[in-house]
């Protein structure tokens, strides 16, 4: 039997990504000062490739570059997401897949992370 969780979310499947990310992030998260976790951007379809995802982005950047943190994200989609993720200085770590049984297709999470640039401004 399938539990369906509000907005038809199959209430399993969010599990074995969440346990798929608690192993990533266990591997991957090792600056004891830990990371800004940039977790869900979505831009309307209408909207894209006008700069404001890039610009949200930024925001978070900027900051995490100002206090010299890293920051953390995954991307739902390799093409065309890595490739802009990377012009914003993240790098591809890690290919998380998050599979519900052997005969599911699954998904492929791609873990990114940002180092932090040095910056003049103030913190």
């Amino acid at each position: 039997m399938r539990y369906m969780g509000r907005g038809g979310l199959i209430v399993r499947r969010y599990y074995i990504w969440k346990s798929a990310q608690a192993v990533a992030q266990g591997v991957l998260w090792d600056d004891p000062e830990g990371y800004y976790f940039l977790n869900i951007a979505t831009v309307l379809p209408e909207a894209q490739g006008k700069g404001i995802g890039k610009e949200m982005v930024k925001q978070i950047t900027d900051l995490a570059d100002r206090e010299g943190r890293k920051c953390y994200l995954e991307s739902s989609r390799r093409e065309p997401n890595v490739q802009i993720y990377e012009k914003m200085g993240f790098e591809l770590k890690k290919e998380m897949e998050c599979k519900d049984g052997d005969e599911d297709a699954g998904i492929t999470l791609f873990c990114m992370i940002r180092e932090p640039r040095k910056t003049t401004g103030p913190a």
